[in-house]
């Protein structure tokens, strides 16, 4: 599956191109923007009249469907394999995985088989909507304090062991790279050794393809697939074992990618 080069073509339909791509990226917005509303009126309904034992599961469904239904809205088709791999019964996870796009939280909502919070940057809560529910669901994190940072990590370990899932980007931020994939952080595996909980990754493929920072503002329909792993367990590891793991998870991601680009020639 190639990707389609609009530098091939003549400069006035490539302006019309273009305008459409920015047409879709406004209409991307709006939906966004819609769609949240709806999801925002059933948190608050979940966050101030379920119990804890029954409020995490009703915005894990709640959730879902924000995902999907932003992803249909945007006309992206979604496809997922090895969902079936994750144990479902109360098992806390880090989810770890890949970062190409924006479209990658939606991506990650609507197809992760478990619950799960996001670590999210502390710019987030500036943010009509989006900050009430990072307040309520995520963990929160300034990258430009060392303290910030150790609190952080604190209250990540605390979220875990209390049985709840957490999603880490374990590239830190988005990929404007030619790589296919950056280094790693050592957050999400010097937490995953620490609470003794096992890693579930995701390889994100082809999400660069409907929105990419290189390009803000411009987008258009494709199709993403998404990759889930077998877990893999931390227990009896310590943080001698840091490096090991994180070359693990990152390879596995990397085969991934690897195996996407070469099948779809993207």
């Amino acid at each position: 599956m190639q990707t389609f080069d609009t530098k091939s073509l003549p400069v006035p339909l490539r302006a019309i191109v273009v305008l459409m791509q920015r047409i879709w990226f406004a209409w991307c917005c709006l939906a966004t923007v819609l769609i949240g509303l709806v999801a925002l009126i059933c948190y608050l309904f979940i966050f101030n009249f379920l119990d804890e034992k029954k409020a995490p599961y009703a915005a894990y469904v709640v959730t879902k469907w924000w995902g999907k239904s932003l992803l249909a809205a945007m006309l992206v088709r979604v496809t997922s394999e090895g969902l079936e791999k994750a144990n479902h019964e109360g098992q806390a996870y880090v989810l770890v995985s890949n970062h190409l796009s924006i479209i990658d939280i939606p991506l990650c909502m609507s197809t992760a088989p478990v619950p799960f919070s996001f670590l999210a940057k502390q710019e987030v809560d500036k943010l009509p909507i989006i900050g009430y529910l990072a307040r309520n669901m995520h963990v929160y994190v300034d990258r430009k304090s060392k303290e910030s940072r150790r609190q952080t990590f604190a209250r990540m370990k605390k979220h875990i062991d209390s049985g709840h899932s957490i999603h880490i980007y374990a590239e830190g931020t988005r990929n404007k790279t030619n790589e296919l994939l950056q280094d790693f952080y050592d957050g999400a595996f010097k937490l995953a050794i620490e609470t003794q909980q096992p890693i579930l990754a995701l390889t994100i493929c082809g999400s660069d393809r409907v929105s990419t920072p290189k390009k803000p503002f411009l987008g258009k329909p494709a199709w993403v697939h998404c990759v889930w792993d077998e877990p893999i367990s931390t227990q009896g590891m310590t943080l001698d074992d840091l490096e090991h793991l994180k070359t693990i998870v990152r390879e596995r991601i990397l085969h991934n990618l690897e195996s996407y680009h070469a099948t779809y020639q993207v």
